[in-house]
Parts: C-alpha cells; sequence; structure tokens
C-alpha cells in the first residue's frame, strides 16, 4: 500500500464519446473507522456498551471518527489518514483524469455516512433512506457505486464466492481498541486496509469479462438478470406486445395487486413449539418460485370488473382478483394461514403468532389461488365485495426458455471444480429471476440534500399514472405475474401442508420439517403431479422435456419443482433433535452431534456457538454480541467536535461532522404474543395510488 503524497500519474482508459466520456480504470474506495462512546466525560470503546446499566445508556453519547482511508487505482493502494488528505488526493486524481471516474465501494450507505459530512453530494440513488446505491461527486467528477447492493454478500464471502486472489484478512484487525489518524499502524493492520480494495478490484475486473464497461456492470444483483432479458426481449415485438396486454394501469386495480401480494409462509406449528422433538426429516421444493413460473398460467390481460359471487362462478381459463369479506371463520387444521398484517380489518379474531385461528369477520384482498386455498382450509361464510378477472395463459415461450437455460447451466456446472465460479455467478443469476418480476419501479422518491439530509416525497396520483403507462409502454414484465408466483408456491407448499399437518412441525417458504411418522406417500404422490404437469406444459409449448430436468456431471437428473428429502446418506432422518420457539427460530442437532441455529438476524456459525446443547434453545437464550459479532449502526447526523485518546496514548481533536457508531447487539431469544407481519419482499412496497373514499 503506498501513501497518497507519492501518486503522481496514472494512464487514463477514456470511452464514450463527448459529455458521456468515462475512465474504464477501476477504482474503489474503503475506510476504517472507530467507534467510541462518551459517559460522564470519559471516553469508552464502543464495546463497552454492553457493560452499561440502562440509565447509563441513556445518558451515553455516541461519537465515531475515520482514521485511515484507501482508494485504489487497479491493484495498486493508495492510502491517507484524514479527511484533508482525501480531497488533495481527489484533485490529483481529478487534474490527471478530468473525466468521469466510477468507484466502487462495499456497503456505500456506511462510507456515505461519514462521507456527506464532507463533502456535497448530486444524484443520491437510494431504495430507503439512509440506504445508497450510487451518489455522485460533482467537484471531483466521481460516481461512488455499492458492490454490495451488486453481490448481496460480504467481502469475505465474495472473495471466496468468486475465487478470488485475494482473501479478506479475517482477524487482522481488531475493532475494540480506540485508533485515529495519528495512530501507528501496524503492517498487519495495514495489510487487511489494503486486501479490502483488492477484492473489489478483482471482483469488478471479473465483471467486466461480462459487461467490458464499469458504468454498464447493473447497481443490483436483480439488475444483471433484468439486462440481459431486457436485452432478449427489447427486439421481440411479439413479445412485448403480448406483455403490454396483462400490465394493468388502471389505478384501483394496481392498488388491489399491492394488496393482494403477499410473500412467502414461515411458520411453527403451535403444538409443537417449545418441544424437543426427535427424528424430524425435512423436504425442500427444487426452485419453486422458477417451477412455477414455468409450468404454471397467469394474468395474461388487464383485470375488468367482473360479477362473480361464489366459487362455483369461477371459470378455470380466468385469473381472479377479488376483495372477500368472511364471517365466522374457524381453521380446520392445527396450522394456520391467514396473515393478521394481510387483513383491512378484523373482528373478533384470535391469533396464532399473527396467524388467524379464528374471527368474526375480516375483509382481506386474494387471488383466486389463496382465496380457493383458504375455502379448503377453514370454515367459513364469505361474500364477494369486488370482483375481477383477466385470461390465463402461460408466460411467454421466450421467458420461460430464458428460465430454463439458466436452470439447465446451473445444473450442468454443479459440482465441477474448475467451474465453480461460473456456476456461482448463474446461480445468483437464476435465483433473482423471481425478484425481477416484483422489481420495485413505482415507489415514493427517496431524496437527500446536503442541508435538509434525507427526505421522502409520496408519489401524486398523476406520477403514478404516468409511471403505470411506462411500464407498460416498456412491455417489460407486469407486476401480476409476481404476485401470483407467490400465491402458486405457497399453494403448493400448503397444499401438502394440510394433509401433513399433525406432523409437520415448520415452514419455511419452500420446505417442510415433518416429524418421524408422517405419511410419505403425500410427498411421493405430490412429486408424480409435478412430473405429470411438467410433461403437459412441455408438450403444450413444445419445450423439451430435458429443460425442465436437466442431468449434473454425474448424469443424475434434477426435475424442477420436486420434493427433495435433505436427510444425508447413511442418516435415518434430517436431523436428530429439532426445536422451534416461533417463526425464523429454530435449532437442529444432527447424528454426528452438531448444532445448527437459525434466528433471524442472528448469523448461523457464530449463533450456535451459543448453545452448548439444544436444551439451551428457550425463551432468555442470550446470543451475547461478543461471540456473534452483531453490532447495531448509531447514525450520526451531528456530531460535535471532541477531543480523544487513542490506545497508543496520542490526543486527537476529532472534527468529523457526521459518521456512524457501531455498538454491540446481543439478542434474546423469546416469543411475542404474535408477529405483527410475516417477514416479506421489500420490493413489494409500492407506492400506493391515492383513491377517493366513496361513502356506502
Amino acid at each position: 500500500m503506498i501513501y497518497y503524497k507519492k501518486y503522481s500519474y496514472h494512464e487514463s482508459k477514456i470511452i464514450g464519446k463527448r459529455n458521456k466520456k468515462i475512465d474504464n480504470n477501476i477504482y474503489s474506495f474503503d475506510i476504517e473507522t472507530t467507534s467510541y462512546l462518551k459517559l460522564d466525560g470519559k471516553i469508552y470503546n464502543a464495546s463497552y456498551y454492553e457493560n452499561l446499566t440502562k440509565k447509563e445508556k441513556e445518558r451515553i453519547e455516541y461519537y465515531s471518527i475515520m482514521y485511515i482511508w484507501m482508494f485504489s487505482i487497479n491493484d495498486i493502494v493508495y492510502y491517507g489518514r484524514t479527511w484533508k488528505d482525501l480531497k488533495e488526493f481527489l484533485e490529483l486524481l481529478a487534474e490527471n483524469i478530468p473525466e468521469k471516474k466510477i468507484v466502487f465501494v462495499h456497503n456505500l450507505s456506511y462510507e456515505f455516512q461519514f462521507l456527506r459530512g464532507v463533502f456535497d453530494f448530486r444524484n443520491v440513488f437510494a431504495r430507503t433512506q439512509r440506504k445508497v446505491m450510487k451518489c455522485f461527486l460533482p467537484y471531483y467528477n466521481i460516481e461512488f457505486h455499492c458492490t454490495y447492493f451488486m453481490t448481496n454478500i460480504g467481502l469475505d464471502k465474495l472473495a471466496n464466492t468468486f475465487k478470488l486472489p485475494v482473501k479478506k484478512l479475517v482477524g487482522n484487525l481488531d475493532y475494540d481498541i480506540i485508533r485515529v489518524p495519528t495512530t501507528k499502524l501496524t503492517s498487519k493492520e495495514l495489510a487487511y486496509c489494503e486486501n479490502d480494495c483488492l477484492i473489489l478490484y478483482h471482483y469488478i475486473k471479473l465483471e467486466l469479462e461480462t459487461y467490458l464497461q464499469v458504468n454498464k456492470i447493473p447497481i443490483t444483483s436483480t439488475g444483471k438478470v433484468r439486462r440481459e432479458l431486457s436485452d432478449l426481449v427489447y427486439k421481440d415485438i411479439g413479445y412485448r406486445r403480448n406483455m403490454r396486454k396483462s400490465i394493468n394501469t388502471d389505478p384501483h386495480i394496481y392498488n388491489l395487486l399491492l394488496e393482494s401480494y403477499q410473500g412467502g409462509y414461515t411458520h411453527a406449528n403451535w403444538i409443537y413449539t417449545d418441544e424437543i422433538l426427535e427424528n424430524v426429516d425435512s423436504y425442500d421444493f427444487t426452485s419453486s418460485y422458477p417451477y412455477v413460473m414455468v409450468a404454471y398460467k397467469y394474468p395474461a390481460t388487464e383485470f375488468i370488473k367482473d360479477n362473480v359471487k361464489t366459487v362455483d362462478d369461477m371459470y378455470r381459463l380466468y385469473a381472479y382478483l377479488l376483495v372477500v369479506r368472511f364471517k365466522n371463520l374457524k381453521c380446520r387444521y392445527y396450522n394456520n394461514f391467514i396473515s393478521s398484517s394481510k387483513c383491512r380489518y378484523i373482528k373478533g379474531g384470535k391469533y396464532d403468532n399473527g396467524r388467524l385461528m379464528s374471527a368474526d369477520e375480516i375483509e382481506i384482498v386474494l387471488t383466486d389461488v389463496d382465496f380457493k386455498f383458504i375455502l379448503k382450509a377453514y370454515s367459513c361464510e364469505y361474500e364477494i365485495i369486488e370482483s375481477y378477472s383477466a385470461l390465463y395463459k402461460y408466460l411467454p415461450k421466450l421467458l420461460i426458455n430464458f428460465i430454463l437455460d439458466k436452470y439447465v447451466k446451473k445444473t450442468e456446472l454443479k459440482g465441477i471444480e474448475s467451474e465453480e465460479v461460473n456456476y456461482n455467478r448463474v446461480k445468483a443469476m437464476f435465483n433473482s429471476i423471481y425478484g425481477m418480476t416484483c422489481t420495485n419501479t413505482i415507489r415514493n422518491d427517496v431524496l437527500y440534500d446536503n442541508v435538509k439530509g434525507w427526505y421522502e416525497e409520496e408519489l401524486t396520483n398523476e406520477k403514478i399514472l404516468e409511471l403505470l403507462e411506462k411500464e407498460r409502454k416498456k412491455g417489460f414484465l407486469s407486476f401480476s405475474i409476481g404476485v401470483w408466483v407467490t400465491a402458486y408456491a405457497r399453494n403448493n407448499l400448503l397444499s401438502n401442508l394440510i394433509k401433513l399437518d399433525s406432523h409437520q412441525v415448520y415452514a419455511d417458504t419452500d420446505s417442510l420439517k415433518l416429524l418421524n411418522g408422517y405419511d410419505k406417500n403425500i410427498i411421493d404422490n405430490y412429486n408424480k403431479e409435478v412430473v405429470e404437469r411438467i410433461e403437459y406444459v412441455s408438450k403444450m409449448l413444445n419445450i423439451p422435456i430435458e429443460k425442465y430436468s436437466p442431468k449434473d456431471i454425474k448424469g443424475e437428473k434434477h426435475l424442477l419443482g420436486v420434493f427433495e428429502c435433505e436427510t444425508k446418506k447413511g442418516d435415518l432422518f434430517t436431523y436428530k433433535r429439532f426445536i422451534t420457539q416461533g417463526a425464523k427460530k429454530y435449532a437442529v442437532e444432527d447424528f454426528s452431534g452438531n448444532i445448527k441455529i437459525t434466528v433471524a438476524g442472528v448469523p448461523k456459525k457464530e449463533g450456535a456457538k451459543c448453545l452448548s446443547k439444544l436444551e439451551d434453545f428457550r425463551d432468555n437464550l442470550v446470543f451475547k454480541s461478543s461471540i456473534t459479532d452483531k453490532q447495531t449502526i448509531v447514525y450520526l447526523d451531528e456530531q460535535l467536535e471532541n477531543e480523544l485518546v487513542d490506545y497508543q496514548g496520542n490526543k486527537y481533536n476529532n472534527t468529523d461532522k457526521t459518521g456512524a457508531c457501531l455498538i454491540p447487539c446481543s439478542y434474546e431469544l423469546g416469543k411475542s404474543i404474535e408477529y405483527a407481519n410475516l417477514i416479506s419482499d421489500e420490493s413489494s412496497k409500492r407506492a400506493i395510488y391515492m383513491e377517493e373514499i366513496k361513502n356506502e
């Protein structure tokens, strides 16, 4: 790593024309910071936070300071210790190459919180407040892009996943000591800092094999698969014409689609909660969402007003969007299914962790798929208040082939050591396909101003209509596809679950965990139905069945959509012992005595270290931050000037105006009375068209 003052010049790689010229060199940026606390005039490292009493935590002051920055130009990393140093370096860079430079940062949201106190930004693009995907630094003609949004994985995993020639030097930097810009850093610490930038260099170098230009690399993981499909459909007039027919621009229908959207079903069977169960099997669907995309029919026209009053009035050829009022609702099973958060209102409800066991009355917006399942799962009276219908058709053949080609490639590459990088890339693309169908293009504007900071502007009705028309004009994908994808996948899971109700202990989106004694014929019969459906669709659409069931390197076929048991060869069951405390909270013990956990927000590997035995997985179990390394971020928007002393005894006056203090975060296991909301896809939270409420 080279001190920034030794930088003098490097060759530019200018591409583009006129005012759209950019430098195609690979640039990356990173900072290291210290988080610290101030209590009664004394300075403490942030790790001391967990030793404080509740009253002390209320009085604490939070601070942070940047003590080293790194900026790589291709594989050469420069560094400086202060913001003044960085400004000098960026000025040298701008003098040398005035054209726009794309600079990659892993978790740009964090760096931005420090940078915004030093620089003025423009064109800050964020999904939600503080979650920065890219931003422009006009004075130096630099655009920062976030690589975390591109990959959805941390630096350590990024280096391993793509077999990069450098790795993150985990453990080389002790975050429990206070450092300042005058702290002397060891060669080990400097190497840690250098490698973080080099990982980004090698990753972007790999991406350039596909995208050629740094400004052409999509800024999200879903964006990559979206870009590839866009290139395919751009010149396919037939595809776009047919897709336009299914894109709804009526604002009322648009709102109903938003209301009807639900994510995956994640729930524990309450009769087994807090019990240690022996001999449990786990079954996973093979690519649940892609399967329903290539094997089921979807709304292929805009929804129009209908007049169905009962389920018997519905035609098999039509998709229905329904507003339904249920009365005297009571679930027939131990498991419960209607999410209270999706209901418009509930009267006299009884709940199982946010799922309705019974209710005197509810109102809810449903697809025909969900409506028919509720009639199977609950005894009730119902009234269809509003109904809309659209013609059912298979997705365009181009889209189905696109999905299947990705599945074939992923299957063929799996297990080939020399193709591991390509396999991981194709797998990531394949797994992003569903997200593409419900990508949020219509949502409130998240804005950043150098003076006002973060704020949101709600979209006007006029703007929403304009964006809906824009979606239709593009003819890329209809949001209704995403709504029906999850509905079909949920129905496949739950239709099997109710048949296995008394033996089902836990379910999560595309998997079931079943207690010994369950009827395996139910699983086998479902898999036979999948085979029959695929054979039929393959014939109907004239798509080779081999695409639905490709072979891996060993010649084994992998059929889309079937249930596969996760039990290891030689074991009688998947888990020797199993315990759950509710949705996203369970622990297992395998036949070798290894314990694994799944707890939302707790790292799996580190979290398992908090248990000495499975019996420890009970209420009040604390996942200590000292073991899990979990942290909470405190945003500092108006940090006051202050003096601190580092671990070497150096005094330093901290003038950073903004920053972020990372404090340790332990998690205590517990059960609430009900979950307010299911964990769901953030991308469904689109802006709502404000409709006039009519008085009846």
